[in-house]
């Protein structure tokens, strides 16, 4: 009997140990959940019950299910068999790191259909995960009560039991008890509202379909709404603050192109029964895809009230058709596991620029989605694959503690240009074809890399899409292509890893999609090449080439000098020799090539002549930052007196006509993308209509009136005396910001100063304020780093425990915060201060920010030291003399 005893106490603990390093088992599988909870928004506690029905397969010792007893407490719990009788739970075991719940009967666990009900009650947090506390202000400036929930990727078992993963899919009862003055909206229907008492009601929702857990969304709230159907009839309804509702409007409208358009070109109907959108006022995100309850970011759910930036009214609506599209990817067809991320997301930035291109979004220019992909796409997605500690787009993962880290550029940026990639190779139709077969195969089912490249490998023969996506997301890094003119028809190219220094080598060979065009002849047919050396023939002489890279290739083209020569004197004669897309992945990869000792300066000097000429708003802001960074490296006063000239008559044009009355009435985005950074310049330049405007906005913002948050931005960079007034400007904080951006325009240039006490006190309103919305707590400690980082470094030390309280298992800000801590301090000192400070401390999902800042420490070291040369400093200078002397008088008139 004894030895009976220890022998199932032995196998218990081992299966306990085997919790920490594995996933939970697929001998149990769960099929439907009964949730039942109560809200107390006074005492923001909530306390609920749970039914889960699941099917064992095989007989077992142990049941585990995921429960986070750090976050709420479990008061009762039982094991139902499949006679309906409560079985004797032995032992119940926690695991508080991993969250898991590990349940020993009395007796073993015979195959079958069980039940555990669960009783729990816990907090409602201030964290941006699981169950939390939030709110948001109406028109008359008073703060309304919420609650909603943010389980991706695996945080519902924080705030109650559940099988906590995206390849286990149950069907949801959900019952909420809440406030009379309140709603509540979630995945399925309203079924019944009944009041219960004088101050209390009972909502009752529909069975949703079969989902993952942490696709539900909970929201207490007292909105209002508006409503529209799509083209089948599918409501969809917008919850609105009430100076809203033309906006939410708008925003439901877009959501119902968007489900007509997805429906259309993949095939299939939208599974589920509405779609609800709401903005959160304190979000961590730009959206969240739950089941039939879109979360937003406040102010892109309503964007139009808070006169936002041209350029963030279009994230926002693009952020909408992304969300949308999630109904497919990722909650139709789930993940098997999470090391597949890029399948949903990577696949819903794509399918998004895809769908705005197809007149989703009505007032965008047709064919602008291709360079909103590259600038959120290839141009994001290299910055964070270059440096030599980067990891594969696909990684294996022992359990899901790792998932929150998985969200980051390589899923969504590199993810998306890996899948226009294979677009352009097999051609749109066999895309189409591809993807229709995949949601019809794997409806309401989970699925994974082998699922989906079979699908596309039945349809065409001509290209194999698993070798080719195999290997680019299996491989860390992308290559950088030396291209060199050999003969008069003839470019050799040689492909190797890419790194900023280009000190790292390895064996790696990419499946590069290749395409050239010359001033002699147009684009060639797309070939893949994957070897080290390769040679490229073109059918008549050149001057100069290109790569073209619709093509859609992630890597950075060095090309010769006397190319880039040639090139350079074509765009000044007629930028329009190259296309859009064309040029801006030239201006990228010149700039790029050029940062890191590639390309000479005086190469980027003379490229830069063509900018006046420029149509392309996103080309203008790139060079702008880049000549702007340039003129850093000048010493002597009279060059830094010609930069000034000479960048003035590069951007004069681009002013004068952006000041334009008109300006704000165009749709030519293209125009208004780049438009704050026009308003900027002319305010300091002097240009009448730019500086009337800027007083008028002073008078306006001094006075407590809102005013357009483009025009404000930069008034409070470029007039010093309204930042002397930062006490007056905290003040405002209390009650203005209706909105996310509002809130960070102000604080950013509030922070744009150097004193040290105003920057601790801004530092200190931070934690302390309990209006300030956490996002924009953690982009205030961003903002004070960037003017004096050893400050903010001796701040986030000592309050640390607050802000991995608040933030370290969140997806991205934890990861920012890490990074724009560290990455501006410059000192051997400061080095190894971080990672000693971090060898005693978790850096939680920040693990990726913190190497991104201590590999940006060293290069500032560098940098320091490289600057401390005066012969570094003399370069740049008789570089820019030799510059000046080949301009003509117009193009220093300014």
């Amino acid at each position: 009997m004894i030895k009976a005893t220890l022998l199932a106490l032995l196998l218990t603990l081992l299966q306990t140990l085997s919790v920490n390093s594995t996933r939970l088992s697929r001998d149990v599988l769960p099929s439907k959940q009964l949730l039942h909870l109560k809200f107390d928004l006074e005492q923001w506690r909530y306390e609920g019950r749970t039914e889960i029905l699941f099917d064992v397969k095989k007989r077992r010792n142990t049941i585990w299910l995921y429960a986070s007893t750090k976050h709420y407490k479990i008061v009762g719990i039982n094991l139902i068999d499949q006679t309906g009788k409560t079985r004797k739970i032995a032992r119940a075991i926690s695991d508080r790191k991993k969250k898991i719940l590990l349940l020993r009967p009395q007796s073993h666990v015979e195959p079958g259909q069980y039940k555990i009900i669960a009783r729990f009650h816990g907090k409602i947090r201030e964290a941006l995960q699981g169950m939390i506390k939030t709110g948001y202000v109406d028109s008359r400036g008073h703060k309304h009560k919420q609650v909603t929930t943010h389980f991706e990727p695996d945080k519902a078992r924080e705030a109650f039991p559940c099988f906590d993963e995206p390849s286990f899919r149950v069907r949801i009862k959900l019952i909420v008890e809440h406030p009379a003055t309140h709603n509540t909206n979630s995945a399925a229907p309203v079924k019944s509202r009944k009041r219960i008492c004088e101050k209390r009601v009972r909502t009752e929702f529909e069975e949703t379909e079969s989902m993952s857990v942490y696709l539900l969304a909970i929201n207490v709230h007292d909105m209002g709404k508006v409503s529209v159907k799509s083209g089948r009839g599918i409501p969809v309804t917008v919850l609105t603050p009430d100076y809203a509702k033309k906006e939410a409007l708008r925003t439901a409208n877009l959501a119902a192109r968007s489900l007509d358009f997805y429906e259309k070109y993949l095939g299939v109907n939208y599974p589920f029964k509405k779609l609800d959108i709401i903005g959160i006022f304190d979000f961590n995100a730009g959206g969240m895809e739950n089941i039939g309850m879109i979360h937003l970011m406040y102010d892109c759910a309503y964007s139009g009230s808070f006169a936002l930036s041209p350029r963030n009214e279009l994230y926002c609506r693009s952020v909408i058709v992304h969300e949308v599209s999630h109904m497919w990817f990722g909650n139709m067809v789930s993940l098997k596991w999470w090391e597949d991320l890029w399948l949903k997301e990577g696949f819903a930035r794509f399918i998004t620029s895809y769908a705005q291109d197809h007149g989703v979004i009505t007032d965008r220019r047709h064919g602008d989605h291709e360079l909103q992909l590259i600038m959120r796409g290839y141009y994001a997605g290299i910055n964070d694959d270059k440096f030599r500690f980067t990891k594969p787009v696909r990684q294996k993962l022992k359990d899901s503690y790792g998932a929150a880290a998985m969200f980051n550029n390589l899923s969504y940026a590199k993810g998306s240009w890996i899948l226009r990639a294979v677009l352009k190779l097999i051609g749109e139709a066999n895309f189409q074809k591809g993807l229709q077969k995949y949601f019809k195969t794997y409806r309401l089912k989970s699925a994974d890399f082998n699922d989906f490249t079979g699908c596309f490998d039945k349809i065409t023969s001509t290209v194999s899409v698993r070798d080719f996506m195999e290997n680019w997301l299996n491989e860390p890094g992308f290559p950088m292509v030396k291209i060199a003119k050999d003969k008069h028809k003839e470019i050799s190219l040689t492909q190797s890893r890419y790194t900023p220094k280009g000190n790292y080598k390895t064996n790696q060979v990419w499946l590069i999609p290749v395409n050239f065009k010359s001033n002699t002849e147009p684009s060639t047919k797309y070939k893949l090449w994957g070897a080290k050396r390769g040679r490229h023939i073109f059918s008549k002489p050149f001057k100069w080439y290109v790569h073209d890279t619709h093509s859609a290739e992630f890597a950075i083209y060095l090309y010769d000098e006397n190319n880039m020569k040639a090139l350079s004197k074509e765009l000044q004669r007629n930028p329009k020799v190259l296309s859009d897309v064309q040029r801006t992945v030239y201006t990228l990869n010149l700039i790029e090539n050029y940062d890191n000792g590639r390309v000479s300066t005086s190469t980027f000097l003379d490229t830069s002549r063509y900018v006046y000429r420029e149509t392309q708003g996103d080309i203008i802001e790139r060079w702008t930052l880049a000549l702007l960074h340039f003129k850093n490296k000048l010493f002597l006063p009279e060059n830094r007196h010609n930069f000034e000239r000479y960048f003035k008559h590069v951007l004069i044009a681009h002013i004068e006509y952006s000041m334009k009355k008109e300006i704000q009435e165009t749709k030519d985005w293209n125009v208004k993308k780049y438009y704050k950074w026009m308003f900027y310049f002319g305010v300091r330049w002097r240009v009448p209509a730019a500086r009337a405007r800027a007083k008028r906005v002073i008078r306006h913002f001094l006075s407590g009136k809102h005013v357009n948050i483009v025009y404000l931005s930069f008034v409070l960079r470029v007039y010093r005396r309204i930042r002397r007034s930062w006490r007056r400007i905290f003040h405002l904080l209390k009650w203005y910001p209706r909105s996310i951006h509002e809130y960070q325009i102000i604080l950013s240039y509030v922070c744009h100063t150097e004193d040290p006490k105003q920057q601790l006190y801004i530092l200190n309103f931070s934690i302390t304020s309990q209006i300030m919305p956490r996002a924009i707590k953690r982009k205030t400690v961003c903002y004070v780093a960037s003017r004096n980082p050893e400050l903010t470094w001796r701040f986030f030390k000592r309050n640390y425990g607050y802000y991995f309280s608040m933030y370290g298992e969140s997806q991205f800000s934890f990861d920012a915060l890490l990074a724009c801590v560290t990455e501006n301090l410059e000192t051997r000192r400061d080095y190894e201060d971080v990672k000693r400070f971090f060898r005693n401390h978790s850096s939680g999902t920040g693990s990726a920010g913190l190497k991104r800042g201590l590999e940006s420490i060293r290069k500032n070291m560098a940098a320091t030291k490289r600057e401390s040369s005066s012969q570094r400093k003399t370069d740049y200078d008789e570089i820019f003399k030799k510059f000046v002397k080949t301009l003509n008088s117009g193009e220093l008139s300014g």
